[in-house]
């Protein structure tokens, strides 16, 4: 907020494509006065009475009741948000930015909000705006670093892969978990460690287990019967658009909103971090495994995904707004908090 209103002037900047949780940013840009589009990276932000919000893994219910738990969760994250929110409003104030925190959708571009969630894989919300667009993921699978992997070690056995992401990965405990879990199922487990912890530190794991710092996630769950997951967006969506049934282990941030999408459409099962065992584990994995409409959910969403075709489809949306719409301010305020009661 301090610098970036010089730097957008001084390069010339023409319009800007800022992430939903950017609200500084989001800010500057319309005290610039330039266009601006709202893309989700993350689960979409566009809080209401009839979604709860990304940080809970509820069940999806629409009732009044439902409805209320929803409000409170919202009002309750508001009030811990507080002293960032002062900060963003001092900032529009001094700046005479006109903002308006009421509704699930003020604080957002009018342009286009793009999410990589797909439709198929979201809880109805009518209360989203026209302009709002599921296009589902923003990745074509390019670009990656080459991951070296032993293929040779790969059996002729049903292939579990397992990731916790590469963020929130340090607890050595859930690796072994995962791994003795998955020992006398008749499956090989590949587990991707990720750049936090050690495979030193992780320790010797139980049964058929190919356990690495880094694995070509991809390639994997191409060959892969489940997904065992923190419930990631990147790695669910990976995982759909490859038509593979997950487990969740949601940790943190959006992941619980994420798990109880994965619950809601069918296409997989959770255990939640807290009550994480070898046992609910190993229940949880073989429901999916032997419950085939978890895979006939999956491969509906990879339908979904391919349909929708979403990298091309969000580029094509923001050259439609940028080339047909006037460069005027968007009406964009930071993080859009819920109201609270």
């Amino acid at each position: 907020m301090r610098d970036a209103p010089d730097v957008l002037r001084r390069t010339g900047t023409q319009a800007a494509v800022v992430d939903q949780l950017s609200g500084g940013l989001s800010g500057v840009v319309n005290q610039v006065d330039l266009p601006l589009i709202h893309v989700a990276n993350a689960l979409p932000v566009n809080w209401c009475d009839c979604v709860f919000p990304p940080m809970v893994g509820w069940p999806y219910r629409s009732g009044l009741l439902a409805r209320l738990r929803n409000h409170v969760a919202s009002a309750l994250l508001r009030h811990l948000t507080r002293p960032v929110l002062a900060r963003y409003s001092d900032y529009y104030r001094r700046h005479g930015i006109p903002f308006d925190f009421e509704g699930p959708n003020s604080g957002f571009s009018r342009l286009a909000q793009i999410a990589q969630l797909p439709a198929a894989f979201d809880f109805p919300n009518p209360e989203l705006p026209p302009w709002f667009h599921h296009t589902g993921p923003f990745h074509d699978g390019q670009g990656r670093a080459e991951a070296g992997f032993p293929w040779d070690k790969l059996s002729s056995e049903p292939l579990i892969y397992a990731s916790m992401g590469t963020v929130q990965n340090g607890f050595e405990h859930v690796f072994r978990t995962i791994a003795e879990a998955c020992s006398d199922l008749g499956c090989q487990l590949v587990m991707s460690i990720g750049p936090i912890l050690t495979l030193d530190a992780v320790g010797r794991l139980a049964g058929n287990c190919i356990a690495v710092t880094y694995a070509p996630q991809l390639e994997l769950l191409r060959r892969a019967a489940l997904c065992m997951t923190h419930a990631g967006l990147n790695t669910a969506l990976e995982s759909l658009a490859a038509g593979v049934p997950m487990v969740a282990i949601p940790v943190t941030n959006d992941q619980p909103g994420v798990a109880a999408r994965i619950a809601y459409t069918g296409t997989g099962a959770v255990v939640p971090f807290r009550r994480l065992t070898p046992v609910r584990l190993r229940r949880a994995v073989r429901q999916v495994l032997s419950d085939d409409r978890y895979r006939q959910s999956a491969r509906r969403l990879q339908a979904a995904i391919q349909a929708a075709n979403g990298l091309e489809r969000a580029a094509d949306i923001i050259d439609q707004c940028l080339g047909t719409r006037n460069q005027r301010r968007c009406d964009a305020v930071p993080p859009p908090l819920p109201r609270t009661a």
